[in-house]
């Protein structure tokens, strides 16, 4: 073996081990991202889509919930206010603000509190798909409606 051939070798394997540190890099960063995903959507998006579905029958006035339920959903959006994306901690600041105003517009802090559950209800589907989730999707409606009447 030559002294070319010993340079080519320990430049491969310098080469190998550089890449394979890059991999796994990028690799490790992938999965700390994913759990981060996984937190938001455990913690704020999933519990707040149930509490829609088990708590609310289609459109509602947060101000017409009974104080209770009210009270749920602001410990929930407000205890884990970290793991909201720009755009939604923006309209919980909001909606906190207008709803908490002495006086305040309740037809306003509905509005924004309708806001909020169009914009957790869109990231709910986005972040359901970056976890490998199936999503709510209407398409399947017509699938269902169809069955539904041939059972019936």
């Amino acid at each position: 073996m030559g002294y070319f051939d010993t340079h080519v070798e320990l430049i491969i394997c310098i080469i190998t081990a550089l890449l394979g540190y890059v991999a796994g890099r990028r690799h490790q960063l992938f999965l700390e991202k994913r759990a981060m995903l996984h937190d938001r959507f455990e913690k704020l998006y999933a519990p707040f889509e149930k509490m829609i579905w088990i708590h609310t029958q289609g459109a509602f006035h947060f101000s017409k919930l009974d104080p209770d339920l009210q009270r749920k959903f602001f410990e929930l959006l407000f205890n884990n206010y970290e793991y909201a994306d720009s755009e939604l901690k923006e309209l919980l600041m909001r909606f906190k603000w207008t709803y908490d105003t002495p006086g305040a517009d309740m037809e306003e802090a509905d509005r924004h509190f309708f806001m909020i559950e169009n914009r957790i209800s869109q990231i709910f589907g986005i972040l359901s798909k970056k976890l490998f989730l199936e999503p709510y999707s209407i398409k399947h409606a017509g699938k269902i409606t169809e069955e539904w009447d041939r059972l019936s």
